[in-house]
């Protein structure tokens, strides 16, 4: 399907329609995937959806319409609804235009045509691979849940000011939650997996990772209340990080003053030792691309270097609005009707947060902590405050530090402080990093944290 020419036909639509300016939005996408549910297939899925999003802006006001039917007739009538719901809108004063044709930088590792031919059955092979391996590491572990997803996406843009821009990518994820029981315990939840945007399935390593953290949670000891220095994984940082940092780095956040970074460019916010970009032009991220969902370049911005803060996350709209580009951050999608990318207009999202790695070893990370806690994960940090930065979650999997080794996990334990004070009292970062949602981190140690027992 000639999804360039669907747009232009839309956005002419509009325009003759009354639009000043139009925009049309096509994502098409097609996922592959099976579910695990305690140690069985659940469902194996093969899902194709594309349709289209149309922007139209007649004297600052904006009208926005989206189908899943791409038909002349049907595109003529979603073109047509947004101008009237253009001209059924309040002017917003603070519009300034939509974006502009830029360049559009190489970006590497994003596509692989081997995912496209993917099919449900390996799936369900690479998930059947993964509950065996998870086994064989001990008879006591249960895989739990997860799966493998297949994702296969085209987001085609255009607009009256010259944006035209298409966009492939793929990406395979492998994972698996596993649990494992002893004569008196029972281990929290371990998940372990592998994504890429290549071929490069992994069953066999998710599935002996996830099977080694669930044995390795059931050896229960004491919990010591108080503060201690914590060595954190990637997996605990990011969900730590995401409800507060990255909220607060947000253009729009910050712009209606609700973040405590405001009027803080050029200022230190963070230990000497954190650098913290957003690269969505990183080669092989699982947020990279070259254009972000309204036609903008993706790009890297720096927002923390050397601990000082350098800049806000953009999107156009709100970067227009406070005097600077946009960074290529729109998102779209979500939300809590679940839509689909076509089906929202752009908010602003990171793409992938990168804390840059140093250079010490995990044996030296532990050994420097001494006597503290190592964090695996954490539950509850979605319920962290972004304008203070004050959060309490539960941490599992979790063991304790005692001479410099792991003694024993931990269970019915919590840490409390202050996200921006963490981010100053980070005081190693290891060696290799990994991708976890939209970061990718070292392990890092913090030299205190509030360790509360239950």
């Amino acid at each position: 399907m000639n999804f360039i020419g669907l747009c232009r036909e839309a956005i002419n639509v509009a325009v003759k329609a009354g639009a000043k300016e139009a925009e049309a939005l096509v994502v098409h996408r097609h996922t592959i995937g099976s579910e695990i549910e305690r140690a069985e297939i659940k469902t194996c899925t093969d899902v194709m959806d594309v349709g289209m999003g149309i922007r139209a802006v007649e004297s600052r006001k904006v009208g926005f319409a989206y189908t899943n039917i791409l038909t002349s007739g049907e595109l003529k009538k979603t073109a047509e609804n947004a101008v009237k719901a253009s001209k059924a809108s309040r002017v917003d004063e603070n519009w300034r235009q939509l974006p502009r044709r830029k360049g559009y930088p190489p970006v590497r590792a994003t596509y692989d045509k081997r995912v496209t031919d993917v099919t449900s059955d390996e799936t369900v092979l690479l998930c059947q691979r993964m509950m065996a391996v998870a086994h064989e590491v001990d008879k006591r572990v249960l895989p739990a849940f997860g799966g493998v997803e297949v994702l296969v996406q085209e987001a085609v843009c255009l607009n009256t000011n010259g944006v035209e821009v298409e966009d492939k990518g793929t990406s395979l994820v492998c994972a698996l939650g596993t649990m494992a029981r002893s004569e008196t315990q029972v281990s929290p939840v371990c998940y372990e997996f592998k994504a890429s945007r290549m071929y490069e399935p992994d069953p066999e390593w998710v599935g002996r990772e996830a099977g080694r953290l669930a044995i390795e949670s059931i050896n229960i000891g004491k919990v010591k209340a108080g503060k201690f220095p914590v060595l954190l994984e990637p997996f605990a940082l990011e969900a730590m990080l995401t409800y507060t940092l990255v909220q607060s780095v947000r253009g729009d956040i910050v712009s209606r003053g609700r973040s405590l970074f405001k009027d803080k460019v050029g200022k230190k916010i963070a230990g000497e030792n954190i650098s913290i970009s957003d690269d969505g032009t990183l080669a092989g991220g699982l947020r990279s691309g070259k254009t972000d969902m309204e036609g903008v370049p993706k790009q890297r911005t720096p927002i923390i270097e050397d601990g000082i803060l350098r800049s806000f996350l953009y999107d156009n709209y709100w970067g227009r609005l406070e005097g600077e580009n946009s960074t290529g951050n729109a998102s779209r999608g979500g939300g809590g009707l679940r839509l689909p990318p076509y089906g929202t207009t752009p908010t602003i999202q990171p793409t992938n947060i990168v804390l840059e790695a140093g250079t010490v070893t995990d044996d030296e990370l532990i050994r420097e902590v001494r006597n503290g806690y190592y964090v695996r994960s954490v539950q509850g940090a979605h319920q962290s405050n972004p304008e203070t930065g004050e959060f309490s979650v539960a941490i599992a999997p979790a063991w304790r530090i005692k001479d410099g080794e792991i003694a024993y996990a931990v269970k019915g334990v919590m840490i409390t402080g202050n996200a921006y004070d963490m981010i100053k009292e980070i005081s190693l970062l290891g060696k290799d990093a990994r991708q976890v949602q939209t970061f990718i981190a070292p392990k890092v140690v913090v030299s205190e944290l509030n360790v509360v027992a239950k």
